[in-house]
C-alpha cells in the first residue's frame, strides 16, 4: 500500500512511541537522525540484513512501540509483519517488493527509474537539519540539496566539485559520511552509544571542530576505525587480485567491517572494473560490490544469476549491492559474475 509522505506526518505526530529500524549506512543512519530529532522521541535499532525479519521482534516485544518506521532497507519479511499489532511504515528506495500489511513509501511507485535515496524522502517529510541529510545524500552518491548545503555550510562543501564521487572524497561533508558509515561498525555498545550521541549533536562543527564533549566523542571513535580503515585501504590498493572485469579484495577482521566504505573508495580509483569487497566471517563471505554509475553494468540482475543454485543471497541498486555468499561457493560466484554480458537484465 503507497502511503503519502503528508500522511507519514500525521503518523509521526500522532505516535508517542515510534520503534525505527533503519540500514546501518549513512544513509540509513541520517534517515533515522532526521526522523528523530524531528519528533525528540522514539527509539532506533541499526538493521546489518538485507531484511528486517523475525529475529528483530525482540526489540519490538522490549520498546512496546505504537508504530514502527522502516527506514532504507531492501526488504520486510512478511513473517515479522504478519506478528505485528502496529502501524508499519515503510520509506525506501530499492526496487519495490510487495508486502502485506505495510504502509510503503517509494519513489519507484511513480518512477521505476527514481532512485533518490531515503535521507533525501526524510528530509522532504521534515525540512530540518540539511546537513544531516545530505550526509546520508552524498553516502549513496547523489547531489540533491547540494547547492543549498553550500549557501549554507560553504566550507563544507566545494561549488567547483560537480559529481557525487568527487564530493564524497574531497570535502568536509564526505568525510562527515564517512564518519557516519564508520560509527556504525565494531562492538553493538559502541555502536549504540555512538547513535545515542548523534541525536544529541546540533551542528556539524560539534564533530569536524570538537567544539563539544560529544563532537569530540565522536570524532575519537572515528579516528581510532580511520586508522584501521587506511591500513586496509592500503593493502587493498597494493594487493588486489584482478581479472579482466573484476578488481577483488578479501579480508578477514573481528570486531568492524569496512567493506561497503572500501567498494566505494575502490570503485572511484578503478572506475573501469567491478569491484567486489568480501569480508571472511566464519563460513560466509560478506560481499560489497560496485560498478562504474556511470557505466552500463548494472548489477542486481548480474548478481542474482551469478547466485543461482548457491548458497547465497544478494540484491540492492543498480550500481551498488551487498550480500553474502558460502565460503565455498565464493570463487563460483567470482567466475560466473567475470563471464557475464554488462548488459544482461534479469529478473527472478
Amino acid at each position: 500500500m503507497m502511503i503519502t509522505l503528508n500522511q507519514i506526518k500525521t503518523y509521526l505526530e500522532n505516535s508517542s512511541n515510534p520503534l525505527i529500524f533503519f540500514d546501518d549506512d549513512a544513509d540509513g543512519l541520517s534517515s533515522f537522525l532526521l526522523i528523530y530529532k524531528y519528533l525528540d522521541r522514539g527509539k532506533g535499532v541499526p538493521v546489518k540484513n538485507n531484511v528486517v525479519s523475525d529475529s528483530y521482534l525482540r526489540s519490538v516485544d522490549y520498546y512496546n512501540p505504537d508504530l514502527i518506521l522502516v527506514l532504507d532497507k531492501h526488504g520486510i519479511s512478511q513473517d515479522f509483519v504478519d506478528k505485528i499489532n502496529v502501524p508499519i511504515i515503510w520509506i525506501d528506495h530499492h526496487p519495490i517488493e510487495e508486502v502485506k500489511g505495510v504502509k510503503h513509501f517509494n519513489p519507484r511507485y511513480l518512477n521505476k527509474n527514481d532512485a533518490r535515496c531515503t535521507s533525501y524522502w526524510c528530509y522532504e517529510l521534515v525540512k530540518e537539519n540539511l546537513w544531516v541529510a545530505m550526509i546520508g545524500i552524498i553516502a549513496d552518491w547523489g547531489l540533491d540539496y547540494y547547492d543549498e548545503l553550500c549557501e549554507k555550510y560553504k566550507d563544507l562543501c566545494n561549488k567547483n566539485l560537480k559529481e557525487p564521487p568527487d564530493v564524497l572524497f574531497n570535502t568536509k561533508i564526505g568525510l562527515l559520511a564517512r564518519v557516519f558509515t564508520f560509527l556504525l561498525t565494531g562492538k553493538n555498545d559502541d555502536v549504540k552509544k555512538s547513535i545515542k550521541i548523534l541525536t544529541r549533536i546540533n551542528d556539524p562543527y560539534e564533530i569536524l571542530e570538537r567544539t563539544t564533549p560529544r563532537g569530540k566523542f565522536i570524532y575519537k571513535r572515528f579516528e581510532k576505525l580511520n586508522k584501521i580503515y587506511e591500513r586496509i585501504l592500503d593493502d587493498a590498493i597494493n594487493n588486489n587480485i584482478i581479472y579482466k572485469k573484476i578488481l577483488l579484495y578479501t579480508y578477514t577482521i573481528k570486531d568492524a567491517s569496512f567493506t561497503g566504505v572500501l567498494s566505494n573508495e575502490l570503485i572511484y580509483k578503478f572506475s573501469d572494473k567491478v569491484v567486489v569487497i568480501a569480508r571472511e566471517k566464519e563460513d560466509v563471505m560478506r560481499m560489497s560490490i560496485r560498478s562504474n554509475y556511470k557505466g552500463d553494468i548494472i548489477l542486481p540482475g548480474l548478481m542474482k544469476k551469478a547466485l543461482e543454485g548457491l548458497k547465497g543471497y544478494g540484491g540492492g541498486h543498480d550500481h551498488a549491492c551487498g550480500g553474502e555468499i558460502n565460503k565455498d561457493d565464493f570463487k563460483i560466484f567470482i567466475d560466473r559474475l567475470e563471464l557475464l554480458k554488462p548488459k544482461l537484465i534479469y529478473i527472478p
